[in-house]
């Protein structure tokens, strides 16, 4: 004797459900691990004390979840990472781009550009940070 369709549909249920559960987990481990890193702190923290992004956006400033899956802009390869960090302030949404490098695995991780995008001026940015990396 078979199994039943409706079973079928069961079985198939449920493992639509684990499979997109899972999905969800690791891109919020995903997420948690980029915000533990030294370079996104250090571009939050000076996001949050600058006087104009603190004017565009509001405070409390805070940091939504990156897109994990968007490799093109949200990444890290070796000594250097690129990110798209979508914020919420009181006054309104915005994006903050970073980019951020280091000399090698033994130095630190250095912050070297910052720009901000307000929803109110999706065609321009606002340079938050920019400065060379001292390669030696």
């Amino acid at each position: 004797m078979g199994v039943s369709n409706m079973t079928l549909v069961r079985i198939g249920a449920i493992g639509g459900v684990a499979t997109v559960t899972m999905g969800m987990l690791l891109k919020n481990k995903l997420n948690h691990n980029i915000k533990q890193t030294e370079y996104y702190k250090d571009a939050l923290k000076t996001l949050r004390s600058h006087p104009g992004a603190v004017y565009l956006l509001g405070e409390p400033i805070k940091d939504l979840g990156i897109e994990v899956g968007n490799e093109r802009d949200n990444f890290t390869k070796g000594n250097y990472a690129q990110y798209r960090v979508p914020l919420k302030g009181m006054k309104q949404r915005g994006t903050l781009y970073f980019w951020a490098e280091r000399v090698d695995t033994q130095k630190e991780w250095i912050v070297n550009r910052m720009e901000l995008e307000v929803a109110e001026y999706t065609d321009r940015r606002m340079l938050i940070k920019s400065v060379e990396v001292n390669k030696t």
